[in-house]
């Protein structure tokens, strides 16, 4: 079995002992530069020597090449020749190539060696993502950049940077300064450094904006921006699971001043994240009936002909989905919004599946959407639920079912196993409000086994197998991580 994880598609040992390898590369793409400086670099942190860039390439040990056989995600390497040759048809696959280096060679007292063999790889489907939760705990910057790392060795795609909730705006603002709490805001330049590092790893960023729930931190900062304006005192309100809602968490649906506050903050995103395709609006747990006691939002329903506030929280989702259109980046969504009234939001916006509640995953592909699986069993790490999942939990779980713990949700009693098709475009894992030492300890865990389902889905690796690989694995990852 190959120690590395994800397993590749196909790969075959050659006959014989480990050759020493030349601790030098040569690449003649340009373009391809700062991913072979990343991987230099990479290479000094877990071995703790130092690889050269050379112009020979006859001396090289290791030899990157452009092959245009090979689609933009896929890779091969060949260390038979007593080199190693590493060929991509892209940037991307490259990394993923760099990646598995990391992991398939060794270096010992300066002398870097690797087995014969070849290995041929892809993943199966575009997205795979990790959500780190910036908007409930703050993470200091250097462990944003840990997080790029552990995607960049496990070949996860997209870093979704959830950087806004109730207590943090996460990021800077220049339109609403008062959004970035002393000590709890990144500066614009640790913003482009994080740009710059996840983009030389082949780490795609997709940051967040939620609204119109989980927005207390803007109506707290700007209640004459984003807040309602109800007719008389405010009665309480609860979630689904009973705990009281904070009524200023949820902005104005009916006020063009809140809406034109929203517009802001995203084109401040856009250009935060000039390399992020996506643009995710939130969109989930809004207590959209409070909208009835505003007298904003009941205009707005009078003008626009909108019966219910349930019915405005799918306009407004679809409102915000099209701005970020317009800004040419594509929406993604929390489910959340009913299937009743799906039409108001653009058919280009991705909806993440997670709950199972609001609208099924069926249901969303019936109505047109393409599909993320977040199913809350056994992709999430929730720090206020003592439930757990297991590697093993992952491992059994398929990209195309959906599970539950909580009554409420469909997926607890009927667990929604859906037919293979195009339209899911892959699955995320999910972090809420754990502290950097507590996150990293259940990525260190569960990482590899996400991984592992989601890089080709149709393949159930043994828990033996898994476990046998998982420890050399983990010996190197953590080797990779540690603060040096």
């Amino acid at each position: 079995m190959i120690n590395l994880l994800p397993t590749p598609k196909k790969y075959e040992f050659a006959d014989g002992a480990a050759v020493e390898i030349a601790r030098t590369v040569f690449c003649d793409q340009p373009a391809w530069r700062d991913a072979v400086e990343a991987f230099c670099e990479s290479f000094l942190r877990m071995y703790e020597e130092t690889l050269m860039l050379t112009a020979d390439k006859t001396g090289a040990g290791v030899c990157v090449a452009y092959d245009a056989t090979l689609d933009n995600n896929a890779y091969r390497l060949d260390s038979t020749s007593g080199k190693l040759i590493v060929a991509a048809g892209g940037k991307e696959g490259l990394n993923y190539a760099f990646a598995s280096v990391l992991f398939l060679t060794d270096c010992k007292k300066g002398i870097w060696t690797v087995k014969p063999l070849c290995v041929e790889d892809y993943p199966e489907k575009d997205w795979r993502g990790f959500m780190v939760d910036m908007g409930i705990v703050w993470h200091p910057f250097e462990k944003l950049l840990k997080y790029v790392d552990l995607c960049f060795i496990y070949k996860i795609k997209y870093l979704h940077l959830h950087v806004m909730d109730d207590r943090y705006y996460s990021i800077p603002s220049r339109a609403f300064p008062k959004l970035n709490k002393a000590g709890k805001c990144y500066t614009y330049e640790q913003m482009e450094a994080l740009n710059r590092y996840a983009e030389a790893r082949g780490v795609v960023l997709v940051p967040e904006l939620e609204c119109p729930g989980h927005a207390a931190i803007l109506n707290h900062a700007y209640p004459e921006v984003f807040s309602n304006h109800p007719d008389g005192e405010m009665g309480k309100f609860y979630n689904e699971l009973g705990a009281e809602i904070d009524t200023a968490s949820l902005i104005c649906a009916g006020s063009e001043t809140a809406f034109e506050g929203i517009k802001t903050l995203l084109s401040e995103m856009a250009e935060l994240f000039p390399n992020a395709p996506y643009i995710h609006i939130g969109g989930d747990e809004a207590n959209h009936v409070w909208w009835g006691q505003c007298r904003d939002c009941r205009a707005y329903m009078e003008a626009h002909g909108i019966a219910d506030t349930q019915t405005l929280y799918s306009e407004y989702v679809g409102r915000v989905a099209s701005y970020v259109l317009s800004l040419g980046r594509t929406p993604i969504v929390w489910e959340g919004f009913p299937k009743e009234s799906a039409h108001y939001v653009p058919k280009e916006t991705v909806v993440i599946a997670w709950e199972s509640h609001y609208q099924l995953a069926n249901e969303l592909l019936d109505n047109g959407f393409k599909i993320i699986n977040a199913s809350w069993q056994p992709t999430y790490f929730v720090s206020s639920l003592r439930r757990r999942w297991s590697p093993e939990d992952l491992l059994d779980w398929n990209i195309y079912n959906w599970q539950h713990w909580w009554p409420k949700s469909v997926a607890t009693e009927h667990p929604i196993q859906l037919e293979p098709t195009d339209d899911l475009l892959g699955a995320q894992l999910c972090s809420w409000g754990l502290p950097y030492e507590l996150h990293i300890s259940r990525l260190m865990e569960n990482f590899p086994a996400f991984a592992e389902r989601v890089w080709s889905p149709t393949v159930r690796l043994e828990n033996e197998v898994y476990r046998d690989v998982y420890k050399k694995v983990w010996e190197k990852t953590a080797i990779y991580l540690q603060d040096k």
